[in-house]
């Protein structure tokens, strides 16, 4: 039975459940000190392995990103990824300052799960460093 725990993961497990999920894979040395920046983690593993995830990262005062939330595709569709969002939307809303920024950049198909959460669209623009 899965189950959710403070307990981070390490690198290895974390950039497996990245590449898993789909989602792109930063190298060792820029994911390991975003990892240990986390102000907060969610973290669901079931028999050892690491299958769900989900981080607030950012200044915890005015502006905070929910980053990498993302469910082993074997593991999709049971509701992992709505209760890893509430649980750290539960979080930020007792221990961030009121009005703190709370965004996110969804991946196409995932809008839903993060309007049903109670996010807005907003315009924005990004650039990664070249």
């Amino acid at each position: 039975m899965p189950e959710f725990t403070e307990r981070a993961p390490d690198l290895a497990a974390f950039q497996a459940l990245r590449r898993a999920a789909g989602m792109s894979v930063f190298p060792d040395d820029a994911a390991g000190p975003s990892l240990e920046r986390t102000l907060h983690g969610v973290w669901l593993w079931a028999d050892g392995e690491l299958i769900g995830m989900g981080r607030v990262t950012g200044d915890g005062a005015c502006f905070v990103q929910l980053n990498d939330v993302a469910v082993h595709p074997a593991r999709q569709g049971r509701g992992y990824g709505t209760a890893i969002v509430a649980r750290l939307l539960r979080w930020c809303d007792a221990s961030l300052p009121r009005g703190c920024y709370v965004s996110l950049i969804a991946d196409a198909g995932a809008e839903r799960l993060y309007e049903k959460a109670g996010f807005e669209h907003r315009t924005g623009m990004a650039r990664r460093v070249p």
